[in-house]
């Protein structure tokens, strides 16, 4: 009789052990694809980056760097930059007021907010935004459903910095 419960325990317990291993694999896969993006995330906001980030902006006798200017009109801002075309490109997830004069509703708001993606893409030239080559596009399903360009771009971001 505990010749059987013991083998009983052990056929028990080697089936719980068994659908642990398989949740033991998802789980090393799901750390393993976590880690690879954290180092393609850190790879990405390189040393250019991060001086890019502190260049200085001056804007109707308000100061404040690239950095701050994305960080407050943004959330979730994710930075990319190619050296090669000196583009900066700066992504993340819309929040009021950019674009305000939208006429959105308080439900649309809400759905850019968790899901409205904003790209914008600007030149640097000389440590210095080239407003011309500006451009800002607000993606929400898809579909572009606000883009701007050049000056009138760049000075909207600017005004929704100091809006908040």
């Amino acid at each position: 009789m505990k010749w059987m419960i013991k083998v009983t325990c052990i056929t028990c317990l080697c089936a719980l052990l068994v659908g642990c291993s398989d949740r033991l694999s998802d789980i090393r896969e799901a750390v393993s694809g976590i880690n690879s993006a954290a180092e393609t995330a850190a790879s990405a906001v390189g040393r250019d980056v991060h001086e890019i980030r502190a260049i200085a902006i001056e804007y109707k006798d308000t100061s404040f760097t690239v950095n701050d200017l994305f960080k407050t009109i943004l959330r979730d801002v994710r930075w990319d930059y190619d050296a090669e075309k000196s583009e900066l490109h700066v992504r993340g997830t819309w929040l009021a007021p950019l674009f305000s004069e939208q006429p959105w509703d308080d439900a649309m708001k809400k759905q850019l907010a968790e899901t409205g993606v904003v790209k914008v893409t600007c030149t640097i030239k000389n440590d210095k935004i080239d407003s011309a080559r500006t451009n800002v596009t607000l993606i929400f399903n898809d579909k572009k459903i606000v883009e701007m360009a050049g000056e009138d771009a760049l000075q909207h971001l600017y005004d929704t910095y100091l809006q908040k």
